[in-house]
């Protein structure tokens, strides 16, 4: 009886490109979750003692950006490069192709967003003559709280972003 099950074709190895890509994005995803995590404490101490973030923080956060664009361009040429084979379905191979995509649009977009909500409150304490160009505490102390979210935020996308991109 077993020699009369029909056996399902091996699907065609993955292009090298693949692959690397895979790896790459693997390793891209772990510094991402780890370093957003690292941010994310950082700005929660920095609340909880009610002191502002400073100009070190934010060259993390531009840190954090970059890996991630660099991470979503790999993930996006890896979910081109997946469909380009015969049946050319978008991101064949992945278990949610489209959530996958959205993930990505999300890990971009993210750290700027929250940058941006937090940015109003110090541009008005700076337009104010004879204004003190550091925040007021209490509002260093919610743009620490929100970007600690922020980075939450972000480690949430990355591990989502592993579960979809596993092939399905």
């Amino acid at each position: 009886m077993a020699d009369q099950v029909a056996r399902q074709p091996e699907p065609p190895p993955a292009p090298p490109f693949l692959v690397r890509c895979r790896a790459m994005t693997g390793v891209l995803a772990v510094f991402a979750l780890l370093y957003a995590g690292l941010l994310g404490c950082w700005a929660l101490f920095s609340a909880l003692r009610g002191g502002r973030l400073g100009i070190g923080y934010l060259g993390g956060l531009v840190l954090l950006e970059l890996t991630l664009s660099v991470r979503a361009g790999l993930e996006l040429a890896g979910l081109v490069a997946a469909s380009a084979g015969p049946g050319g379905a978008f991101g064949r191979g992945y278990a949610e192709p489209a959530v996958h995509a959205g993930y990505l649009l999300a890990s971009v977009v993210l750290l700027p967003l929250v940058l941006t909500v937090s940015a109003p409150a110090r541009t008005r304490v700076m337009a104010e003559p004879g204004a003190d160009s550091r925040p007021a505490r209490g509002q260093a102390t919610w743009d620490a709280l929100l970007a600690a979210v922020g980075c939450a935020a972000v480690v949430v996308v990355t591990l989502r972003m592993a579960s979809t991109g596993r092939p399905g």
